[in-house]
């Protein structure tokens, strides 16, 4: 048998970050607002953020725009090519 080597993943590993101790234990989804609730282990509403913001609508990426023609209320005529029919009467 020839010498073992170490596999090339095991040299990408690293621990793990420090994990943080969260004040809820359980979630449940409101019915009216249709948003998560956190609770803590007597039941009790844990507010997880500043005011109630938990900054989840910040778009992490930049948007992606597509072609000028995009579609929207009035999307453009179909070309020529595509109002023809494709077959021919016999």
């Amino acid at each position: 048998m020839g010498t073992a080597v170490q596999p090339w993943g095991t040299r990408r590993l690293a621990p793990y970050p420090t994990t943080v101790e969260l004040p809820f234990t359980r979630t449940e989804i409101d019915p009216e607002t249709q948003t998560t609730r956190y609770l803590d282990a007597t039941g009790q509403l844990v507010e997880m953020g500043e005011d109630g913001k938990h900054g989840t609508n910040k778009a992490t990426a930049s948007q992606t725009a597509t072609g000028a023609d995009g579609g929207g209320p009035q999307p453009p005529a179909p070309a020529d090519s595509d109002a023809l029919e494709d077959h021919v009467p016999d």
